[in-house]
């Protein structure tokens, strides 16, 4: 028998003797969830306790199924009686099974499948029949979904204390009993006091009494997760499924596990498995209907929730996620009306508000956020989740004054949740944080070092307020603060949490964290801080601009478009590449492929093609439809209505548009050039028979390697990861080599003379055997610049070729085409800057010297530069600024503080406006 009901039901006799087997075993060292293992697994070996167990020669056939039930290796063969059925049924959520209402089951099961259902009053009733602490527990559980908080505090009073005076020598009665005490942890307040004791309670239930005892550290993984300790759940979840593969509520929390940190094929698998299990799981639709709504997609979640509301109306959990649905779908009616509906079931209860308000959070709608978590937490005070919620909340709106106090508050009530720790620690952190005010903006920092970097930021700062406000025609009600982390481990705590993140700023809305750009031990690297910026607080006024509804693809696409910079090459050739494939998203795949990428591309794809789709639209629908656009989507029009309303097309009609748009751009880049190599290559083969031999060779072993896996796909059944074969499975068609003479080159140019892969072809070829590039080559260089303006070697060549030349001036726009698409190197804004300032252009010099600084302001000599060419400009508060940052960088030297001095006597001297 299970031993969820072994204490009560099982031979005493048999527990001894498994227990006095258990002690002899020697237990392997648990499996930890590390780097390069599946957070949910395909496959799980079995514990080798649970097999040496199994295998048993002194077990009866009775103990031997109630052991294989227990441990999820059962068969049919195996449910020899109406108790082991229904364990059966019960592990696997099949809530509607006939033998879960069979009175020859043990009331606890039956009253369990009760609860499950959301018939808590039918749950109470059934439990009231026994005096066991399971029933005792299932009936608090019942009283506690109900809002019945007090009620449910009074049952576990008795359990309690019978862990308090008894020395429970039973896994079950013990785990059972831990179970009531997180009970009365959650209505009475007493989370930080009870964690250690549950704790330790449940290693003695799993290490001393029954080490085979499995849901004991079911319950452990369930408290770390309420610590926010994912990691250290995954592994003992892990460790749950060695000794039983058919533990819905493992696979469920590994699912939520995934949820958590954004991991939705992890999602699907853990999904896939629980259809395994049951192909009408509800925990399964339960899993991806949270997920569609964490990827904004409620409208997809709705199928899922209805699927499990449509059999089981009572069900909370359910509930919950249809008043979220409505929610963020914006429907104020809808979602009173979904509340209503779960109050009429559970009047007095905390849970549906919390959901919404988490959702909600997610989503950037902070006032309404705040409105259901403050309700959750006024329902029930006691309970940390909602708080902790509402204050990391808080510190994502920027009330750090809200979140400090809220955040105290929960350390008091639960000082072991992580992300509660960690958050509260950086806000306590911030208030020591010094403080520059500027028009638009709060900017905060660590005192120190850093303070050389906030110097140069106030008039840039305004300057990229102008710039974004002007383009999107929108302004912020209030002021952005923007938080400067000394180092990537507090950027990293100030962001933890938020998904969308995985760079060296992120914005919140109207708090935008930024690591200062530095490299080294602690930092990411150097970076255009003013580009970086622009992007961020483009997010700042594009989603004020939609109260935070701006589907995300679109929020990154005029981030992107506001950092002024050429399409990279890289870039470019990757979505060349994907709109010849056919694999750009679709508006559905676009807005998640930012958050949990298919493949290791995706993401950047995600972020380049959004753009490239905007620029599209600007070009069909004028540069206003944006701003039309983010019109609707502040009334609350979901993307299909929105663009329909504000473009006069459907999101599928502008979609084909882009793509028949994007041919032609493609083509403006020098990029698919027609014909391809690949078939001027072809040509060749065919003439050459011995390669022409090889590649319909080739081209039939494809084939057949195609057809073989389609043919053993037939008849077989669907498992878990398997995928249908796409073209980009397909085997590689291997073409032989030939050789592409110069004889050959020559006749393709002279057919082909504007194509720009041939032009490359022959500057390679001439670059190789003239041992690089000269000035012989420099109409060539022009040549394919202008053929194929989004590489950028040409300009590369040109100016080292220029720099190394009598006229070194006529490197500068080439330096300056490079330089405009460089984010974190200086160094052709610093070559820049030496040749204006040769030439006499002290202006462009102290422009190209501040962007040097802008990418790396902790560099001394880059400071020295500036500082100079700011004297030269007659700047000298600029050359005060960087000396004065001179003597922070360099203190052993005291030539700044003396030129420091001279500098300050010369502005004493100018004459006062």
């Amino acid at each position: 028998m299970a031993k969820a009901a072994f204490g009560t039901y099982a031979n005493d006799m048999v527990q001894s003797r498994f227990r006095g087997l258990l002690v002899c075993l020697s237990l392997l060292v648990f499996t930890s969830w590390a780097a390069g293992q599946a957070l949910v697994p395909e496959t799980v070996p079995q514990h080798e306790a649970v097999a040496r167990a199994l295998e048993a020669e002194w077990l009866t056939d009775e103990e031997r199924a109630e052991l294989r039930v227990f441990h999820g290796v059962g068969d049919e063969r195996d449910l020899i009686n109406p108790t082991l059925k229904a364990i059966t049924a019960l592990n696997a959520w099949r809530l509607d099974d006939p033998i879960l209402d069979d009175e020859d089951v043990p009331v606890e099961l039956r009253a369990e499948a009760r609860l499950r259902r959301g018939e808590l009053q039918a749950a109470i009733d059934l439990a009231a029949q026994s005096d066991s602490i399971r029933a005792a527990r299932i009936r608090a559980e019942a009283h506690e979904e109900l809002g019945q908080f007090e009620r449910a505090g009074e049952v576990v009073l008795e359990p309690v204390r019978r862990l308090q005076r008894e020395q429970l020598e039973e896994a079950d009665e013990l785990t059972e009993g831990v179970r009531a005490l997180r009970v009365r942890a959650r209505v009475e307040g007493q989370p930080a006091r009870d964690f250690q004791t549950m704790m330790g309670l449940l290693a003695r239930s799993h290490q001393q009494l029954d080490r085979l005892y499995w849901p004991a550290r079911l319950i452990e993984a369930e408290l770390l997760l309420e610590k926010d300790e994912t990691q250290e759940a995954a592994q003992v979840l892990h460790e749950v499924l060695s000794f039983n593969p058919r533990s819905s509520e493992a696979w469920y929390l590994l699912g939520r596990i995934a949820l958590q940190i954004f991991d939705f094929n992890s999602v699907i698998a853990a999904e896939e498995t629980l259809r395994l299990l049951n192909p009408r799981h509800p925990l399964a639709d339960v899993l991806v209907a949270e997920m569609r709504l964490i990827q904004d997609d409620p409208e997809s979640s709705q199928e899922h929730i209805e699927a499990v509301l449509n059999r089981w109306p009572e069900l909370r959990r359910a509930r919950a996620l249809d008043a979220a649905m409505h929610a963020l779908m914006y429907d104020d009616e809808a979602l009173q009306a979904a509340i209503d509906r779960y109050e009429a079931l559970s009047p007095g209860s905390a849970e549906v508000y919390y959901v919404v308000g988490r959702h909600l959070s997610f989503n950037r709608q902070y006032d309404a956020a705040a409105e259901m978590l403050e309700e959750a937490i006024r329902r029930q005070p006691n309970w940390p989740a909602p708080q902790i919620e509402q204050g990391l909340m808080e510190l994502q709106s920027g009330r750090d004054a809200v979140a400090l106090r809220i955040l105290r508050d929960v350390r008091e009530l639960d000082p072991f949740n992580t992300r509660a720790t960690n958050s509260l620690q950086l806000l306590e952190d911030l208030a020591d944080y010094h403080r520059l005010e500027t028009e638009h903006f709060i900017v905060r920092y660590s005192p120190g070092i850093d303070e050389i970097m906030v110097e140069m930021m106030p008039e840039r700062l305004e300057e990229i307020h102008e710039t974004v406000t002007r383009r999107f025609q929108f302004e912020p009600d209030r002021k952005t603060v923007v938080e400067l982390m000394p180092n990537h481990e507090r950027f990293a705590v100030r962001i933890t949490g938020m998904p969308f993140i995985h760079t060296i700023a992120a914005c919140t809305g109207p708090v935008i964290a930024m690591e200062v750009p530095r490299s080294g031990s602690g930092h990411t690297t150097t970076y255009d801080w003013p580009r970086v910026f622009q992007h961020e607080y483009t997010h700042t006024v594009t989603l004020a601009q939609t109260n935070n509804r701006i589907p995300h693809w679109l929020t990154e696409a005029a981030a992107v478009e506001m950092e002024f910079k050429p399409r990279d090459y890289p870039t470019a050739q990757m979505l060349a590449r994907s709109l010849e494939q056919g694999t750009l998203f679709n508006l559905d795949a676009i807005k998640w492929a930012f958050v949990r990428p298919e493949q290791p591309q995706d993401r950047s794809k995600a972020y380049a093609q959004g753009h490239w789709m905007l620029e599209f639209m600007n070009e069909r629908f004028g540069s206003s439809a944006v701003i039309r656009l983010f019109e609707r989507y502040f009334k609350g029009e979901r993307e299909a209505a929105a663009m329909r309303n504000a473009l006069g097309v459907s999101r599928e009609d502008f979609f084909r548009e882009f793509l028949e748009w994007a041919e032609a751009d493609v083509q403006s880049w020098g990029l698919l050039a027609e014909p391809s190599m690949t078939s001027l290559m072809d040509e060749l083969r065919a003439k050459d028979p011995d390669a022409a031999v090889q590649l319909a060779a080739s081209q039939q072993a494809r084939l057949e390697a195609i057809a073989r896996v389609l043919t053993d796909q037939i008849g077989q059944p669907k498992t878990r990861g398997r995928r249908a074969l796409k073209a980009e499975d397909w085997p590689e068609l291997r073409r032989p080599p030939v050789e592409v003479t110069d004889e050959t080159l020559e006749a393709w140019l002279e057919d082909y003379p504007d194509h720009p892969d041939l032009v490359e072809l022959k500057i390679r070829r001439m670059m190789q055997s003239e041992g690089g590039a000269n000035a012989s080559m420099i109409p060539l260089f022009e040549r394919y610049a202008e053929l194929r303006p989004v590489d950028p070697m040409p300009h590369q060549r040109l100016a080292q070729i220029y720099l190394d030349s009598n006229d070194p001036e006529r490197a500068i726009p080439h330096l300056e085409a490079l330089d405009v698409r460089e984010d974190h190197s200086p160094v052709y804004a610093v070559e820049l800057a030496r040749l204006y300032r040769e030439k006499g252009d002290h202006d462009r010099a102290l422009e190209k010297a501040t962007r040097a600084l802008e990418i790396n302001p902790y560099h001394a000599a880059n400071r020295e530069r500036a500082a100079a060419i700011a004297l030269q400009s007659q700047r000298l508060d600029l050359a005060h600024q960087h000396i004065r940052a001179l003597t922070k960088l360099e203190p052993d030297r005291p030539r700044h503080a003396q030129r420091l001095e001279a500098v300050e006597r010369l502005m004493q001297a100018e004459p006062r406006e």
